[in-house]
C-alpha cells in the first residue's frame, strides 16, 4: 500500500538521497524521482535501486539528446533490472544553451519532433535487445546501424514506463499521444495544468499518467513557510522557458524584476543572482499559487485537490536559497505528514 504520492530527492548529498529515500519507502510513498543538473540520474538511480526494496524510481528527467539513444536504452535496462522492474524513466528536452553550451550537444532543432523520433527509437531498441536482432534506423533526426549487438542476458522487462517533461503544448500534446506519463515542471500552477495540461490529455483519450511536481512547503508558521518557498519559485522564474505559467497569472512584471536581479542585464556574460533582491520580488500571492503552504493539515487538504487531476504528484520541498538543516526540515515534514500509519 502507498499513500499515491512521490517526493523529489535534493541531490546535494548521497548522504542526504539515503535518509530521505529509506524513510520514504518506510511510509509508505509512492515512488522516488532524481533530477539531473548536478549528478547524472543514472548513477543516483543506481544508488537508489542499491538500498531501496520496493518503492518506485523515477527520474525527472533525464536528459535525452546528451547521450547516445543506445547508451540512454541499456543504462535504463540495467537500472530496471537492478531494482527488479521498479523504474520509471522521465525524459526531457532540456534547455537549448545548455544542451548546446553544456553539453557540446547541438542537435536541438524541432524538440518535440526529436523526442517522438527518440521515443520511437528507444522503443525499437528495446525490441531489438530483447529479440537479439539487428537494427537499422533512419529518420529526421537519427541514423543507426545496430548490427551483431547481442547482450546475453535477458532485460528485466519487456518494456520500461517513458514519461515525458514538458510545459509547452506541443509537448505536452506528444505526452499524452505517445508516452506512458506526463511530468509537470514544478511550476505548474494548478490553473495551469487545469488549463493548459489535462485538455490534450482529455483530447487525446489518453491513457497516460498525468503528474506534475508540486512546491510543498509544510510549517506551522505559515510566514516562514511561504517565505521558504519563495527561493525556489524565484529560481526557475529566471527561465525564460518557464514564463508562462508565471505570465498568465498576471506576474510578469515580477518575472522581470526577479530576472533583472539575477542576470546582469549590462553584461550578459556575468551574474548578479542579488539573492535579496530575487526573493523579494516573489509575493505571497505567488507563492499562493505555486506552492502548497501551511501547517501538515492544510497541506493534507491542498493534495487533495492535486489528486483530483493528477495520476499523482510529486512533491518537492523548498530547497533553493536555503541550509541543508532547513531542506531537512522540510523534507521530514513531507514524510511525516504524508506518512501511512
Amino acid at each position: 500500500m502507498t499513500n499515491n504520492i512521490g517526493l523529489i530527492l535534493d541531490p546535494k548529498s548521497f548522504d542526504n538521497l539515503k535518509y530521505v529515500a529509506v524513510k520514504a519507502e518506510q511510509n509508505g510513498f509512492h515512488s522516488l524521482w532524481v533530477t539531473e543538473l548536478y549528478r547524472s540520474s543514472f548513477e543516483q538511480l543506481s544508488y537508489l535501486a542499491s538500498i531501496t526494496n520496493t518503492i518506485s524510481l523515477g527520474s525527472a528527467v533525464t536528459l535525452a539528446f546528451t547521450r547516445s539513444p543506445l547508451v540512454t536504452t541499456i543504462s535504463a535496462l540495467d537500472i530496471d533490472e537492478i531494482s527488479k522492474g521498479r523504474l520509471i524513466l522521465g525524459l526531457g528536452s532540456g534547455a537549448i544553451n545548455t544542451n548546446r553550451k553544456w553539453h557540446n550537444s547541438p542537435l536541438f532543432d524541432k524538440p518535440t519532433e526529436r523526442m517522438g523520433s527518440f521515443y520511437e527509437l528507444f522503443r525499437k531498441i528495446e525490441e531489438s535487445l530483447l529479440n537479439r536482432s539487428d537494427l537499422i534506423y533512419k529518420d529526421e533526426f537519427y541514423d543507426l546501424s545496430i548490427k551483431s549487438f547481442r547482450r546475453p542476458f535477458e532485460p528485466f522487462r519487456e518494456q520500461i514506463p517513458l514519461y515525458l517533461g514538458g510545459i509547452g503544448p506541443k509537448m505536452t500534446n506528444l505526452s499524452s499521444e505517445k508516452f506512458d506519463g506526463y511530468i509537470g515542471h514544478v511550476v505548474c500552477s494548478m490553473e495551469y495544468l487545469k488549463n493548459d495540461i489535462v485538455p490534450h490529455f482529455v483530447r487525446n483519450k489518453s491513457q497516460a499518467s498525468l503528474t506534475s511536481i508540486v512546491l510543498c512547503s509544510i510549517n506551522e508558521d505559515k510566514k516562514k513557510a511561504i517565505d521558504d518557498a519563495k527561493g525556489t519559485i524565484a529560481f526557475y522564474a529566471t527561465v525564460k522557458a518557464y514564463s508562462k505559467p508565471f505570465v498568465d497569472l498576471g506576474y510578469g512584471e515580477n518575472v522581470e524584476k526577479i530576472r533583472n536581479a539575477f542576470f546582469d542585464v549590462n553584461n550578459k556574460k556575468k551574474y548578479n543572482n542579488n539573492k535579496e533582491e530575487i526573493i523579494k520580488n516573489v509575493s505571497d500571492e505567488m507563492v499562493a499559487d505555486f506552492a502548497i503552504c501551511g501547517s501538515r493539515e492544510e497541506a493534507k487538504e491542498k493534495i487533495m485537490e492535486y489528486q483530483k487531476i493528477l495520476s499523482f504528484p510529486i512533491l518537492t520541498a523548498p530547497h533553493y536559497y536555503l541550509d541543508e538543516t532547513t531542506v531537512r526540515y522540510y523534507q521530514d515534514q513531507i514524510l511525516e505528514t504524508f506518512k501511512i500509519s
